[in-house]
């Protein structure tokens, strides 16, 4: 997985998290995104790193370990 590839699922993880998450505001949503990403940061293998973000943003704000499922997960504003 290139870095670019990587970032944009990162981003695609935010999306849906901030769906989730519709009674937290989006900046706080972002930043456990972005603590949890930075979390990985020199991990030589990169292709679960969307993966394991998504899972401890989630449990950061609140949630499980677990993925949201995207079928419950509202679009935010903007999509």
């Amino acid at each position: 997985m290139d870095a670019n590839d990587e970032r944009r699922q990162i981003s695609e993880v935010q999306d849906r998290l901030i769906g989730l998450y519709t009674h937290r505001p989006p900046e706080d949503v972002a930043a456990a995104v972005e603590k949890a990403y930075q979390h990985f940061d020199g991990t030589e293998v990169r292709d679960f790193v969307p993966l394991l973000v998504e899972r401890r943003a989630n449990k950061a704000l609140g949630g499980t370990d677990v993925m949201a499922d995207p079928t419950y997960v509202r679009p935010h504003a903007g999509e």
